[in-house]
């Protein structure tokens, strides 16, 4: 069925419909021209946006609606992760160009609600216009946290470990492999980090409750930009070593089917959407418990030096060098992988 045949405002209904969570702090929710919720007492709130274009952030030759709709939520939830708070609710934009069906919609909207299902956050409204430059879906997430539980970028120290949690370089490797258009079976779990990727929003409220963290950051355009970003913020320089950056075993295997290091897949590749974070040295064992224990998976790969020093990595023969930024740059449009 075409969209023009059941219009915008029928379109709105059928997504009112929608099973998605319904929260008892929402006072008013799709339908009306502005939502209205409760805060909840002594909790500050945390906005942050993004939006996915097409042939900019994917391509529907590559990823179903299903899949974009799931990478539209998981990346505005990992934004809310890296900060330590709550997600809780949202909003949808969508650009429609007139050449999606109400079963592509249908099928956007299913991949939010399978993303959101475990959280869970609640759909509270948004807005749709005709788009004369392609589909995009652009979504914001309110959630919410303790004031004294909110880490920043800024907050890092010189003497800092850094930790990332689970493995890097997946995500890019499964958009290449995609580009390929070849099927590679054994590969799936990357192809998989490229189209539905895991924010780790219990592990960011874990380490937020604990108070673990010096500043965080989540890894959307690769480690060695954001871990740019990170130390810019906090006024530090970087020392990371190579062998010890976390690299899937299906990355590995890949790298070495076609030949090449794995290593600047995940020093650069974006959209892994992992968590990049420093910690005091009088936490590390507090740290180093919670992954002994299995409470959460991630590793340290080296720590915050003094500003001077600038940005560094180790390579393998343990020889220093100076890092650059090579990841994902929105405006210059591409990666440099």
């Amino acid at each position: 069925m075409k969209l023009s045949e059941i219009g915008e405002f029928g379109l709105i209904k059928r997504i009112q419909k929608r099973p998605f969570a319904k929260s008892p702090q929402v006072i008013v929710g799709i339908g009306d021209d502005a939502a209205a919720v409760l805060p909840t007492p002594g909790k500050s709130l945390l906005f942050t946006t993004d939006i996915l274009i097409e042939q900019v952030h994917f391509d529907l030759a590559f990823s179903t609606f299903f899949q974009v709709g799931y990478k539209a939520v998981s990346v505005n939830v990992s934004d809310i992760a890296a900060i330590g708070g709550r997600p809780l609710y949202f909003l949808v934009s969508l650009g429609l160009s007139g050449k999606e069906l109400l079963a592509d919609i249908d099928q956007l909207y299913r991949g939010m609600q399978q993303a959101s299902r475990k959280i869970p956050i609640s759909l509270i409204g948004g807005n749709i216009a005709a788009s004369r430059t392609g589909f995009f879906v652009s979504i914001t997430l309110i959630g919410e946290a303790s004031k004294n539980q909110i880490i920043t970028r800024s907050g890092g120290k010189p003497g800092d470990l850094l930790y990332v949690t689970g493995t890097l370089g997946n995500a890019v490797a499964g958009l290449e492999i995609l580009r390929k258009k070849e099927r590679f079976t054994d590969f799936t779990p990357l192809i998989r980090q490229h189209q539905t990727p895991k924010a780790r929003w219990q592990e960011g409220l874990l380490l937020a409750k604990e108070k673990i963290p010096s500043a965080m950051i989540d890894i959307s355009d690769g480690l060695s930009s954001d871990l740019t970003h990170l130390a810019h913020q906090s006024g530090v320089g970087t020392e990371i070593e190579l062998s010890q950056i976390p690299i899937s075993f299906s990355l590995k295997r890949y790298t070495k089917w076609i030949g090449t290091d794995p290593i600047p897949y995940a020093l650069h590749g974006g959209e892994d959407y992992e968590l990049l974070f420093s910690v005091p040295l009088k936490k590390a064992n507090q740290m180093e418990a919670l992954i002994r224990n299995k409470t959460i998976s991630a590793r340290c790969i080296g720590r915050l030096v003094q500003k001077e020093k600038g940005l560094l990595v180790k390579d393998r023969k343990g020889i220093m060098h100076p890092m650059k930024a090579e990841g994902y740059d929105h405006l210059k449009g591409a990666s440099k992988n």
